[in-house]
């Protein structure tokens, strides 16, 4: 599929048209369930949630975005990200309101070599009151973590450069560790 093609397709999708996303989905739905399965690990089981499920609640949600101007493939995985996030949070909060104890998610702050398991929802409450203190580091977590994009990904998506990127994970990471009192 050439650029023109592609160029094409997100056109439509801003647009509205059902096939364009239809198409978009498609294409990016591989990235999704590498996505879910990074985020779940294995917590899939305690939250009886598989990373394909989580990933076709999220294209689900995607489709139902209306008036939403589609820039390009990293806007369109920023929103995923975003998106995959409140659809995990969901099930989580549908979980314990099935009076069970609050899964935690193995996450990668530390390293991809040195995960943790964190439960989910202090993980969420942390990056909430991140957003409040510095969205935009804030929104290379969610990116990251969420929207599974490289660094190289997120510098074009926020418009910075690349070691300003390092940085802000950098610094927004030691902040989680700090604000969920894991040992760096």
């Amino acid at each position: 599929m050439g650029n023109d093609d592609i160029g094409a397709i997100w056109e439509g999708f801003s647009r509205g048209d059902q096939a364009a996303r239809e198409t978009l989905l498609a294409l990016h739905y591989q990235e999704f369930r590498t996505v879910a399965r990074r985020v779940l690990c294995d917590d899939g089981r305690r939250l009886a949630m598989q990373p394909t499920d989580l990933a076709h609640e999220a294209a689900l949600r995607i489709l139902k975005l209306t008036r939403i101007d589609w820039r390009d493939r990293s806007h369109f995985l920023a929103l995923s990200a975003r998106v995959m996030r409140q659809t995990l949070i969901d099930e989580v909060r549908r979980f314990n309101a099935a009076k069970r104890q609050t899964p935690e998610v193995t996450t990668w702050l530390d390293g991809p070599d040195s995960p943790r398991a964190l439960p989910i929802e202090r993980l969420d409450d942390a990056l909430s009151a991140l957003f409040a203190i510095d969205a935009d580091r804030a929104q290379v977590v969610e990116l990251r973590f969420y929207g599974g994009l490289s660094m190289a990904e997120i510098a074009h998506e926020t418009g910075v450069s690349e070691s300003t990127v390092e940085r802000r994970w950098r610094s927004a990471r030691a902040w989680l560790l700090s604000e969920l009192d894991v040992d760096a």
